[in-house]
């Protein structure tokens, strides 16, 4: 197996399932997903000292950015709810949990697109506040206050939408 491949193979999930995320859009997520891995594939030999999931988490941030900028309109937009059906129907997901999920992915939508950019790199791809904030271009302080500003709208959108601001 080449490097690329194995690079490949380490790191095509992960960008897959941010991107399907960002865009919430299967076909848009592909074209994006083609576009990053052609540029990583491109300059693979190029790279130097880097570290190989942050390079291709800034060529997939990149790559995004241009293409909200392309399209010239909001780039959020809701999953379709096939794909929610599809996620949510996970075997042995308890109903609840299905519904849960549901929710959690549409106030994932819901979110500003630059937190939720930052949130799905902190909280779903296990990235440090300092590796997000380098991947995005943005300060240390501002990444943590996205990825804050974030948790607290998705804990607020599913307090309301599942009746638990009793709880909160």
């Amino acid at each position: 197996m080449g490097e690329f491949d194995g690079f490949f193979g380490a790191h095509a999930t992960p960008i897959w399932n941010y991107l399907r995320r960002l865009t919430g859009d299967r076909e848009r997520a592909a074209d994006l997903f083609q576009k990053i891995f052609l540029k990583a594939w491109t300059h693979f030999t190029s790279r130097t000292g880097v570290n190989d999931r942050a390079w291709i988490f800034t060529i997939a941030v990149n790559e995004a950015r241009d293409d909200m900028r392309r399209r010239r309109r909001d780039p959020v937009r809701p999953i379709a709810p096939e794909d929610l059906r599809d996620r949510a129907a996970a075997p042995g997901l308890a109903p609840e949990d299905r519904e849960l999920l549901g929710e959690v992915m549409r106030g994932l939508d819901e979110l500003p697109a630059h937190q939720r950019e930052l949130f799905l790199l902190v909280r779903y791809h296990g990235f440090t506040f300092a590796e997000a904030a380098a991947v995005t271009g943005v300060g240390l302080s501002a990444a943590k206050m996205a990825v804050a500003r974030a948790h607290e709208r998705l804990v607020r959108v599913l307090a309301g939408r599942l009746h638990l601001g009793s709880l909160l």
